[in-house]
């Protein structure tokens, strides 16, 4: 019961990440047409990353250190986008709150 709610919080957080990399992306740029390039973009791009070589059932298997420094990359980057793009405490509250509920999924997991 314990390990379904942090496999929740561990979806949700990936699907906070897409919507940080839109945030940021409809926020980078003055011009409308390299907003919505980059905020609809750059998720899209994750999105097909995250299908092919990161999801539980992913086409392309990878080497468990190769996926799990993409997913640091993933979801450090949704991060410092949302740093970026203004909001300073809600990329630190999001970053805890990846840490934790992945740390608590691995932990979990394990036993």
């Amino acid at each position: 019961m314990i390990h379904a709610f942090f496999l929740l919080l561990v979806f949700l957080s990936e699907v906070a990440a897409i919507i940080a990399y839109g945030y940021w992306g409809f926020r980078f740029h003055s011009s409308t047409v390299i907003k919505w390039v980059l905020g609809i973009g750059i998720p899209v791009v994750v999105i097909v990353v995250w299908g092919l070589f990161l999801a539980p059932k992913a086409s392309i298997e990878i080497p468990n250190v190769l996926r799990i420094i993409m997913k640091v990359m993933v979801f450090g980057f949704a991060a410092a986008a949302l740093y970026s793009a203004g909001r300073p405490k809600l990329a630190i509250l999001f970053g805890v709150c990846v840490l934790l509920s992945h740390g608590m999924d691995y932990v979990l997991a394990e036993k």
